[in-house]
């Protein structure tokens, strides 16, 4: 199919089936920002120091710069100590690959200008000129292609704070375009036919519009010439008013979260550090998201039609902190024995019966259509997971949505014995879960019920939400544009 340079058009692509089935991101802030590594207010993030010192002049930024630096000190000076000299690709990698993420989204550029490639466009402000002298794009690319199995996504800010082309683009209230032709744009096209990522994650675009930023010919020329054609998938950050409207899959907003099915793929990106994107010195344990909050997250994420994007700041010498580490790896140790529930699936009739959250698969979906929102059910075809993140009282857990037939099957995830199914007078079911051994339960964090064999039964839950008024009759949140 050929797609023309316009938002109707465009927004008919589909994305690729390869982002709906993964499910879960790694996103990996890293830029020169990780040399002061600082905030100071949690509704800060030390990934906008720059802006926070030189544009917002916040007066902690400003002292802190002068007790700590001599006079005459500019960012710019922080880049060569952007070493990354402990930076280990392979080790980077492995480590995404055991916490079970499908694809990784790297900041190449982020506000700050300063690109992780060596960029024609961007002299003397890139990771090959300055600092650690290495192409850090290419380096994680290669490392991640020889692990298999995860997808090389890259972020890209359009926006530059302090990029004397924007600035005198922005002056002239965007009657010229010097900076989008002789900057971003070029840029995007450089790294896509360089690094062929399978995934963009544009940002910085609330300042102008997507005519200024040339979205939608650079979208043309990615989804029908460009090396990635096939395969690549973006998001929806692409001009002033784009966000939850136009581009590929919704971000919206910074941990965008519904709580309800939302009738368009979308993305919660949601980082690890409670208070930052970026990696923070201040940062404590207590800052540090516990395993069972991702699980809850990734759980009623996935289960809206979702996926989730989990981010990390490396140190300015490459590391992924040992807290950072050991939170992957436990998620990536629950996600291999609850695995089925996750990749692969799609949301149900129900979403949730409060804090249970349910996904599912068919066992043959031939006649069904591929892109479709939720699966229906259907007794022997269906099968439906419910995530547990609470043991309940007395060991019987109680789901009023579910319907069981005589047939019905329930079992945990990583656990051999069979659950007994119930009728439940209030209505659903209960299942007997406190007969099973607890030392031999798969996880102490959240649990997964596997569910076979429920009765038919006809329900829409999109045409249910506009009912109720939370979805447009497009299918859309009715709330997006307040949140934009």
């Amino acid at each position: 199919m050929h797609y023309e340079a316009d938002w109707k058009s465009l927004d008919a692509r589909p994305t690729p089936d390869w982002f709906d089935n993964g499910k879960f991101g790694i996103f990996i802030h890293w830029g020169i920002f990780s040399v002061p590594s600082i905030d100071f207010d949690q509704n800060n993030h030390s990934e906008w120091f720059w802006s926070y010192w030189q544009e917002y002049k916040k007066p902690k930024y400003v002292e802190f710069m002068k007790k700590h630096y001599k006079p005459g000190f500019s960012y710019a000076d922080f880049g060569p100590q952007f070493t990354c000299e402990l930076f280990e690709p392979d080790q980077w990698a492995d480590i995404f690959k055991h916490a079970g993420a499908k694809y990784i989204v790297l900041t190449s550029k982020h506000h700050e200008g300063f690109t992780l490639w060596p960029s024609n466009y961007s002299w003397n402000w890139n990771a090959m000129d300055v600092g650690a002298h290495r192409d850090l794009v290419g380096d994680l690319k290669a490392a991640i292609k020889k692990v298999g199995g995860i997808r090389f996504g890259m972020y890209f800010s359009q926006y530059e704070w302090f990029n004397p082309l924007l600035i005198q683009d922005l002056k002239k209230k965007l009657a010229t375009k010097n900076y989008a032709n002789m900057v971003s744009y070029p840029q995007m096209i450089e790294f896509v036919n360089t690094y062929k990522p399978e995934l963009i994650w544009s940002d910085g675009d609330w300042s102008a519009s997507d005519d200024y930023w040339r979205s939608k010919e650079f979208l043309q020329w990615l989804f029908n010439e460009s090396p990635v054609k096939e395969s690549i998938a973006v998001n929806d950050r692409w001009g002033a008013g784009t966000w939850g409207h136009h581009g590929g899959y919704w971000n919206v907003i910074d941990h965008y979260d519904p709580g309800h099915l939302v009738a368009h793929k979308w993305e919660n990106c949601f980082n690890l550090d409670r208070f930052s994107w970026g990696y923070r010195r201040t940062m404590t344990s207590s800052d540090v998201r516990t395993v069972l909050e991702l699980i809850n997250e990734l759980a009623r994420t996935i289960a809206c039609g979702g996926n989730l994007l989990l981010n990390i700041g490396p140190t300015a010498d490459g590391r992924i902190v040992a807290a950072f580490e050991l939170r992957l790896r436990q998620l990536g140790r629950w996600l291999q024995t609850n695995g089925e529930a996750v990749y692969g699936t799609k949301p149900w009739i129900y979403q949730n019966d409060s804090n249970i959250w349910y996904t599912s698969r068919m066992r043959l979906d031939r006649k069904l259509k591929p892109d479709r929102i939720f699966n229906p059910q259907v007794e022997k075809n269906t099968i439906v997971y419910a995530f547990v993140m609470q043991w309940p009282h007395y060991g019987h857990l109680i789901l009023p949505s579910v319907k069981a037939t005589s047939k019905t099957k329930a079992q945990m995830l990583g656990h051999n014995h069979h659950i007994n199914v119930t009728p439940y007078e209030g209505g659903g079911v209960k299942l007997d879960i406190g007969a099973l051994d607890w030392h031999s339960l798969p996880s102490f964090d959240a649990w997964v019920i596997k569910l076979e064999y429920l009765e038919t039964e006809r329900r829409n839950p999109v045409k249910e939400l506009i009912k109720q008024g939370l979805l447009d009759e497009n299918g859309r949140p009715s709330n997006i544009d307040y949140l934009d």
